[in-house]
């Protein structure tokens, strides 16, 4: 008797269990559990079908189920219910339809969506009436604070009063400044002037032939005629040396990674046969198709306490999203999930970025981006070389 079988039948009957109660979580993690321990065991994946929200997972479980018995007329009708869910747009309410005899082992249970009742005319005057009110009663509120708001202003309120609201004080006064007069100047009127033998007076608008030396030499102050430097008159030589070209050491761009590439799987030449190669020792993932690296990735893999399994195994599902759980940890929404035995798989991690060191319960660490590349490149089936 197989053991792991025997412990997916009962994990089975307790997510059962759960759906009767509504707990979907718990339903989910139970066959979770169950697949993984029984991966061909065709009603955990019917469990899972049936208690997972996401419509692309429930696909997924579904499409898996109906690949283990393509005669199962259970897996074909969950596979048409996933189908249907997936095209139908999400509603806000649903319920459970009822059946008076119990649905056999493994078939998921079909939701409905439930019609809106139309509400009663009374109900709607009624709150017509209470919106209407609410908002009489917010205006009323509006307008007592705008009537506050007016009567403590001074400048309002001194304008009910009849009083004249105060002005600013003027800190300025007009004042008449008296205009000069020009006076003509009369060339026939004697004129008071100075002795003959001072200076002629110079009229502003008549610029005066002759320049004044003297005056400008006593108008700059010495500092300013000892500042300036002698050396400016002497014009300056500019000196350039050519130098000859330095040389520098070429661009050597990065390897993709070790230098010891792995061998191909199964002696395939290049034909275009595509595998993924994970070396445990330089923490790295190999993308081949025959023998030719097309990618490779830096991973962190099981610890020494939780090693990742070696051998060659096949991925047998892919979930774009799915949840993890195990001793000590629960992680939600996993992204770009590819299991190749039982629960180890390769899959996105966003809880660590320390890739290149071996970090996680046996699983194979992926950055996202790299996780995405890698789920969409290989598909169920792809062989999976894992070693050290």
């Amino acid at each position: 008797m197989n053991p792991d079988l025997e412990l997916a039948r009962d994990l089975v009957t307790k997510a059962r269990d759960a759906l009767r109660r509504g707990d979907k979580l718990g339903a989910r993690m139970l066959g979770e559990q169950a697949a993984l321990a029984a991966p061909d065991f065709e009603d955990a994946w019917l469990i899972l079908v049936a208690s997972d929200e996401n419509p692309e997972d429930a696909l997924a479980y579904a499409r898996k189920a109906l690949e283990l018995s393509p005669q199962s007329p259970r897996a074909r009708k969950a596979v048409e219910w996933a189908e249907g869910k997936l095209n139908q747009p999400k509603v806000e309410s649903e319920r459970v339809i009822p059946s008076r005899n119990p649905a056999p082992s493994g078939i998921p249970i079909i939701r409905e969506t439930a019609q809106e009742k139309p509400a009663a005319e009374p109900r709607r005057k009624g709150r017509v009436i209470l919106y209407a009110g609410a908002l009489g009663l917010l205006a009323c509120i509006v307008f007592a604070f705008a009537a506050w708001s007016a009567l403590s202003n001074p400048a309002l309120a001194s304008f009910l009063e009849s009083a004249p609201a105060p002005t600013q004080e003027n800190l300025w006064a007009p004042v008449e400044i008296a205009k000069p007069s020009i006076t003509p100047i009369d060339a026939g009127a004697p004129v008071a002037q100075a002795p003959a033998t001072s200076t002629p007076v110079v009229i502003a608008d008549t610029p005066t032939p002759q320049p004044q030396p003297t005056v400008t030499a006593t108008a700059l102050p010495t500092d300013q005629a000892t500042a300036i430097p002698s050396a400016t008159e002497t014009p300056a030589v500019l000196a350039m040396d050519i130098l000859a070209d330095t040389p520098t050491s070429a661009y050597v761009p990065p390897t993709a990674g070790p230098v010891a590439v792995p061998p191909a799987s199964g002696g395939e030449s290049r034909g275009g046969v595509r595998w993924i190669d994970v070396d445990l020792t330089h923490q790295m993932v190999y993308a081949y198709e025959g023998d030719t690296i097309v990618n490779s990735f830096v991973v962190s893999t099981g610890t020494s306490m939780t090693p990742t399994v070696t051998g060659k195994f096949k991925i047998w599902i892919k979930l774009k999203k799915t949840n993890m759980s195990g001793p000590g940890y629960y992680l939600a929404d996993v992204p770009y999930t590819m299991y190749f035995y039982k629960g180890y798989g390769l899959h996105g991690t966003y809880w660590h970025s320390n890739f290149g060191t071996p970090m996680s319960h046996g699983c194979v660490n992926l950055s996202i981006p790299d996780a995405e590349w890698l789920f969409y490149w290989a598909s169920e089936g792809t062989v999976v070389n894992v070693h050290y």
